[in-house]
């Protein structure tokens, strides 16, 4: 039987440009030889900083500081570094009420106190909602220390923070002294033309914005490259924080030798394969539950939320999906308070397009066999 993984933040595995990465490989044995003998040091191998950069200034129009960017071992280990040195234990933070459960998961290590913040699916974080968060917690004399935001194509809802409010949070960081660290994991993930506003860290006049990036969810997640941007003293303080001796030269070469060569390419051929997977995924729920459940319409990213109905057995739906080896996340994984919540998050990438149509349609049946489920106990 087929396995239906619509799990995990993962891109398409059918356009990974294994030719590509075997000659920029070679490439990059040439080029380094010997020297990989060296240690790669807390910012990480140059070329990658640069590519960084070039990457940054496709889409912002001004390139990225080289000597305030760090390579990392994914972002992941960007969003440790960066949160472990400015969170204490009891420290609040403020998210989107729906955000990434890695970092969620690494916020709870830290012992932080979450505070989630109003959203919706299309323009991201309601920043009204946030002003008045921040005016109740001034009252009771709680400073937060940073605000956690996914801008672009945000996991897991797909939103796009809009301009205006990108400016206002800005303006509200400054008026409170906060840092707002952004995690554009997402950002080249594009199904239209320029569906993303300027990013913060562009729009940033005060320092208050810490920049990550990763080239895992445009290539693969084994490879584990990511970065972090921090404009001084923050980029000097993280580093201070900074054990593991840098990240993989090798790696950081070879991906760097590919993408100063084939970035655009490649971004035109895996957005294609992705956007068409996402409109499979929409067009399979459109014939098949319309009737009683709702989603979101990405403009890129990796992922779809989908409303159920209230009365959709948990249980029930992960007993008939498991049966035809559908996977899925829960959407309690994504909320700050990990609140039950009857709604799932699919990551479209990572299957084959042609199978799609049959795992949805597999999902669905278990959607309403769920429903089915639950008027019977709720009878009986």
């Amino acid at each position: 039987m087929k396995d239906f993984a619509f799990t995990g933040g993962r891109p398409d595995p059918y356009t990974f440009p294994t030719d590509g990465l075997i000659e920029a490989s070679a490439e990059a044995l040439r080029e380094l030889g010997g020297s990989l003998v060296n240690y790669p040091g807390d910012n990480g191998f140059l070329g990658m900083r640069e590519l960084a950069s070039i990457r940054f200034e496709r889409r912002e129009d001004i390139p990225l500081p080289i000597d305030n960017i760090s390579i990392t071992s994914g972002s992941m280990q960007a969003l440790d570094l960066v949160l472990g040195t400015f969170i204490n234990h009891g420290d609040t933070v403020l998210t989107e009420e729906l955000t990434y459960s890695g970092t969620l998961g690494l916020l709870r290590h830290l012992k932080a106190n979450l505070v989630g913040v109003p959203m919706d699916y299309r323009d991201g974080m309601d920043i009204d909602a946030l002003e008045r968060i921040l005016k109740d917690l001034s009252r009771q004399h709680i400073h937060p220390k940073v605000i956690y935001t996914t801008p672009n194509h945000q996991n897991p809802t797909g939103a796009i923070l809009s301009l205006d409010r990108r400016k206002h949070l800005l303006a509200l960081a400054d008026e409170y002294d906060l840092l707002i660290v952004e995690d554009d994991c997402y950002g080249d993930i594009d199904f239209v033309p320029n569906p993303t506003p300027d990013s913060l860290f562009k729009l940033d006049r005060a320092n208050r914005v810490i920049f990550v990036g990763t080239f895992s969810k445009i290539l693969g997640a084994g490879v584990r490259q990511g970065y972090f941007v921090a404009r001084p003293p923050y980029h000097r303080m993280i580093h201070e924080n900074r054990w593991d001796a840098g990240t993989s030269a090798l790696a950081s070469a070879i991906v760097a030798s590919f993408f100063k060569k084939h970035l655009d390419e490649h971004l035109a051929v895996t957005n294609a394969a992705v956007r068409a997977k996402c409109r499979a995924v929409i067009e399979t729920l459109a014939s098949h539950v319309s009737d009683i459940c709702t989603w979101t319409k990405p403009r890129g990213g990796l992922f779809l939320w989908i409303h159920l109905p209230e009365t959709t057995e948990m249980d029930i739906l992960d007993m008939l999906a498991a049966e035809k080896k559908v996977g899925f996340s829960h959407g309690s994984a994504f909320h700050y308070q990990s609140l039950p919540i009857k709604c799932i998050r699919l990551a479209y990438a990572y299957c084959h397009v042609d199978d799609i149509p049959e795992g949805i349609s597999y999902l669905c049946e278990a959607i309403r066999g769920s429903q089915v489920a639950s008027v019977g106990i709720a009878a009986g």
